[in-house]
């Protein structure tokens, strides 16, 4: 965004029109992740089958902790003997990071996913 810059002017809106964006864009803002329920195919999606869901949720949680592990285990073992490769923990880590990227691929080729082409040879890997 450039702040000098009036999109809303640019196109021609009334002082009231623009108001009012301003109003409704500033609620979804602040509404955060929530605002994505506004759009109704989403939301019919999510309450539909929300098992799906939760189990992304859950693995992409996992991955995160597990990424915050190597974080700091490597930064121990640089500190500490320089040598990482050679860590036990650190590559239990990238094992069960691989494990878990592999069990997303895998469900989205078994769910129909649109990008199921490139997933195919990442999963085989």
């Amino acid at each position: 965004m450039i702040p000098e810059r009036n999109l809303m002017a640019a196109c021609g809106l009334t002082d009231a029109l623009q108001s009012k964006w301003v109003a409704d864009i500033t609620v979804m803002m602040e509404e955060g992740p929530r605002v994505i329920l506004r759009l109704e195919k989403i939301r019919k999606a999510i309450i539909a089958s929300p098992e799906p869901l939760l189990w992304f949720s859950k693995k992409r949680m996992e991955q995160e902790m597990l990424f915050l592990e190597f974080l700091n285990r490597n930064m121990k073992c640089e500190n500490e003997n320089r040598e990482t490769d050679t860590d036990f923990i650190l590559n239990a880590i990238k094992r069960r990071s691989d494990e878990i990227l592999r069990e997303v691929i895998l469900r989205m080729i078994l769910e129909g996913s649109s990008n199921t082409k490139n997933l195919f040879h990442r999963i085989l890997q």
